[in-house]
């Protein structure tokens, strides 16, 4: 509702977590619409239990709310683990708007191996954009994530997560992903930092201008 009234000013997105909302029933496509009037591309996320998020109903249900929002939106999120993604991402490329197709590992970095099948199953299920988040343990594992966007078949977004992924959210930008997360509020992801600080970050390494 904040972003409906105001664009953020340190934001060029704004993502929307419908799962986070409460607000599945309500208004919720009039505020994304309200977003987007203010200057502000909108993501929709309605992320599922199993990957990090609330949304724990119907899988039919939760399509049905990411093809109604197809009008509005920007971009969606689903997981490329799920069955509906090829089915959003074909109506999603109909009205124009892109895919996000991503991955969580809330427990560890998988191997490169691993990571690298992530991203080709997400272009396959017809992702404009492969997200790969993962925790972050030790040096092999932040070396894993810089390894992926320097190879990716596509636009990739790739960040570690937890307090030894932090220093991930501002050096992988510069290293080929394709974007970065911050939070107006309430962190959605350990180790997420707020836009404000993330954008100075990024603009102190040149990487986004101030």
């Amino acid at each position: 509702r904040r972003c409906a009234r105001k664009a953020p000013a340190h934001c060029d997105w704004v993502e929307v977590r419908l799962d986070l909302t409460g607000l599945c029933g309500g208004r919720w496509l009039e505020l994304c619409a309200a977003v987007q009037a203010r200057g502000r591309p909108v993501l929709l996320t309605i992320r599922d239990a199993r990957e990090g998020g609330r949304w724990r109903g119907p899988e039919a249900e939760r399509l049905a709310l990411y093809l109604a929002a197809l009008r509005v939106v920007a971009a969606v999120d689903m997981e490329i683990g799920a069955h509906a993604l090829m089915t959003l991402s074909t109506a999603a490329r109909s009205c124009g708007v892109q895919v996000v197709g991503s991955f969580h590992d809330f427990k560890a970095t998988p191997e490169l191996s691993k990571l690298r099948a992530v991203e080709t199953r997400g272009r396959h299920m017809g992702a404009d954009v492969v997200k790969i988040a993962a925790r972050v343990r030790n040096a092999a594992d932040l070396a894993r994530l810089f390894a992926l966007p320097a190879h990716a078949k596509g636009p990739i977004c790739v960040l570690g997560m937890g307090p030894r992924g932090a220093v991930s959210r501002v050096a992988l930008p510069g290293a080929g992903s394709c974007l970065a997360y911050g939070t107006l509020g309430a962190a959605t992801a350990p180790g997420q930092p707020t836009c404000r600080q993330l954008a100075a970050d990024l603009a102190r390494w040149g990487i986004r201008k101030p």
